[in-house]
């Protein structure tokens, strides 16, 4: 997928959560280079937890639904939910603090021992 595209439907999507109250305090990109498929990786709110993960995806699905006119196609399977004590948040959240929307790309690094081959961080505020 273009990522242009991923950028700015990633950061439209962002910015609906932040306005349904539901503030991404890291959202990435990460290419699986194996299915040439993108997620968008997403640390929810601390008031999630694991066991919040059906909440959190039919959050997400009601807000896909509700801006799929802005999204440019990017549907809630296209999202993952990852927790903060995930090692790649927590190599990024000590690498640097983005908690503006922006984009940084990055080519086949490790994150706290977490490999991960391409991505795109619009949010990093952990």
């Amino acid at each position: 997928m273009d990522q242009n595209v991923l950028v700015s439907s990633g950061q439209a999507l962002i910015k609906a959560l932040d306005g349904a109250g539901l503030h991404a305090r890291v959202a990435m990109w990460v290419h699986n280079t194996e299915l040439d498929t993108w997620k968008l990786w997403i640390v929810p709110p601390e008031k999630f937890e694991q066991k919040d993960k059906l909440t959190f995806y039919r959050r997400i699905s009601e807000i896909v639904s509700k801006n799929r006119t802005v999204l440019c196609g990017i549907d809630a399977s296209d999202t993952e939910m990852v927790l903060d004590s995930h090692p790649a948040m927590k190599g990024l959240g000590r690498l640097f603090k983005m908690p503006d929307l922006g984009n940084v790309y990055f080519s086949g690094n490790s994150f706290n021992g977490y490999y991960l081959p391409d991505g795109i961080v619009l949010r990093s505020d952990l």
